[in-house]
């Protein structure tokens, strides 16, 4: 193993560790653990969508909501912890480069999220396989019965992965030019909500019949810089529809997700690279 290995390693557990301490992290877990799980019992306001659908997006969104809030909130905290300590200047000072320094925050960050993904995904994946055993042996055929797949539900845990892999590279992109703890949390918050929403904001101008070339073009190429984190939304065909996902929209959207995250952190290594710490 080389040293910079070394160092990420060092830097990546250490990152792990110290999150995986905070409080925050706890609460936040178990209450995403427990709004997912509630979506079983709150199948009285379903008024449309099957039932496993309905349980399924409940836990989907509680997923992706307290996985970013942690990615976001958690991320910050640890990088601003660095600075305010003076830790950061300690590290930088002997032979840690500040792409190591951003990278082991990052991986250790990732680590973290992906704990809390996989957790949320085991208990929302034993909730629908469940009432899935329930629904289809009262059913009057088979035909009848309710389809879940698990393998399914793991490429989507691994997507959402993925997803919250971007959120933290964005915050840590805002962390690189941000001088407080509360401005970072904001604006990577409200850039999260943003790539959120790309897709629904691309297609307003497109859909609006007297919407300019000139605002259809911008909304267009600006857009591109923008992650698009709805490509990441295939929880239902692939964990409840028995044709699953379209061809390569799952490797697409993991391509995707894997080609944002060293470009959000090449930019914010390049950003805080002459800043004084």
């Amino acid at each position: 193993m080389t040293d910079s290995l070394r160092r990420l390693r060092a830097l990546a557990l250490n990152t792990f560790a110290e999150a995986l301490r905070q409080r925050f992290f706890a609460f936040l877990a178990l209450l995403g653990a427990a709004l997912a799980a509630a979506g079983s019992f709150l199948r009285v306001f379903n008024f449309g969508n099957t039932e496993l659908k309905f349980v399924a997006d409940f836990g989907f969104g509680a997923m992706f909501l307290f996985g970013s809030i942690l990615a976001v909130v958690m991320t910050a905290q640890l990088f601003f912890s660095e600075l305010d300590n003076r830790t950061a200047l300690t590290l930088l000072a002997r032979p840690v480069r500040r792409w190591e320094f951003f990278a082991g925050k990052f991986l250790g960050m990732w680590a973290l999220l992906g704990v809390f993904t996989l957790a949320l995904a085991g208990i929302l994946g034993a909730l629908l396989q469940m009432r899935a055993w329930e629904l289809a042996a009262t059913a009057p055929d088979a035909s009848a019965a309710p389809y879940f797949n698990a393998g399914g539900l793991a490429v989507f845990a691994l997507l959402q992965w993925l997803r919250l892999g971007v959120v933290a590279a964005l915050t840590l992109l805002v962390c690189a030019v941000a001088q407080s703890f509360l401005y970072a949390v904001t604006v990577s918050a409200l850039a999260t909500l943003v790539c959120q929403l790309r897709g629904v904001a691309q297609s307003i101008p497109a859909a609006t019949k007297d919407g300019s070339p000139a605002l259809r073009a911008f909304v267009e190429y600006t857009g591109r810089a923008i992650p698009d984190l709805q490509m990441f939304d295939l929880g239902a065909p692939l964990a409840l529809d028995p044709k699953g996902a379209p061809t390569g929209v799952a490797l697409s959207a993991a391509g995707y997700g894997a080609l944002y995250i060293p470009l959000l952190l090449a930019l914010a290594v390049w950003l805080f690279w002459d800043r004084e710490v």
